[in-house]
């Protein structure tokens, strides 16, 4: 019963980055990254609940373990789900992530000044807005269309999110920061792998490996977006948004944004603790 492996992140910490090197790893033949590829990772709860008016959106979370419960009942041996959720209960009844249905589990973490420069252009928000976004304690993403709503996704604030998925209990959790996906990406993406594999056996294929590594660069993900397009920003309905999804990556540092250094010492005032033990100070 236990299927699901979840990859999960705070929006813009490089969750679909890692997908792209797992889409290309465990859907294609040799290892050739395709964006195509990773449909075969679909988004919870995005791609399965439908729009519904305002006064059933609250609905969906009563519906989170029926839903994992049949994507788990499928004749996979493991299926990989992305969520950006916080790993919490509702009303202590309704995980967000049913223990009951999952495999296992790996989390991105991207230091946090960053991570707002890139939710500001993403979202096309001013820093203060992306501020009050980063600091959102209740925070809660959802699609909205055409006056209906889907996808009720509480993420709360950066730092609630990752300490969600940080917890002592969470034996199956992997924890991998951003910047070692990019900069030391075999080495990183192998304990993505070894990860996996204590829970479904497989044979790490190397010719395989270094072709989804070689062909998941950050700077080949922008080159195909810039010829192609890029599949989820249609779905995330962010055709509109003139900039890149693969913008700035590793080369984004909040350092050289000076007129923003009021905006960092508040976000490092605030996730002290936590940015310590990370050694992002």
């Amino acid at each position: 019963m236990k299927k699901i492996i979840w990859i999960s992140s705070y929006p813009k910490s490089g969750n679909t980055f890692l997908r792209s090197l797992l889409a290309s790893y465990f859907f294609s033949k040799n290892g050739q990254f395709d964006q195509k590829d990773l449909g075969n990772i679909s988004e919870f709860p995005r791609d399965h609940f439908n729009f519904v008016k305002e006064d059933d959106f609250l609905n969906e979370f009563l519906d989170w373990e029926n839903k994992q419960r049949k994507i788990s009942e499928n004749c996979k041996q493991m299926t990989f789900l992305k969520t950006h959720l916080a790993n919490i209960k509702i009303k202590e009844n309704y995980y967000s992530i049913n223990p009951k249905f999952t495999l296992c589990s790996i989390y991105i973490v991207r230091d946090p000044r960053n991570v707002i420069l890139s939710l500001k252009d993403h979202f096309q928000m001013n820093i203060s807005e992306a501020e009050k976004f980063l600091f959102n304690e209740k925070k809660v993403l959802n699609m909205q269309k055409e006056g209906l709503l889907k996808s009720f996704t509480p993420i709360l604030d950066w730092g609630s999110n990752y300490k969600s998925w940080n917890k002592k209990n969470l034996e199956r959790n992997l924890i991998i920061k951003y910047e070692d996906l990019v900069l030391k990406t075999q080495e990183t993406f192998k304990k993505v792998l070894d990860h996996i594999m204590k829970y479904n056996k497989f044979i790490i294929n190397e010719k395989k490996l270094a072709n989804s590594i070689n062909t998941t660069s950050f700077d080949n993900l922008k080159k195909i977006e810039k010829n192609f397009g890029f599949i989820e920003k249609k779905i995330m309905g962010l055709e509109k948004n003139p900039n890149l999804f693969f913008n700035k990556g590793i080369a984004r540092d909040y350092k050289k944004n000076e007129n923003d250094k009021q905006i960092f010492k508040n976000i490092e005032k605030k996730y002290f603790e936590i940015m310590t033990e990370l050694n992002y100070l």
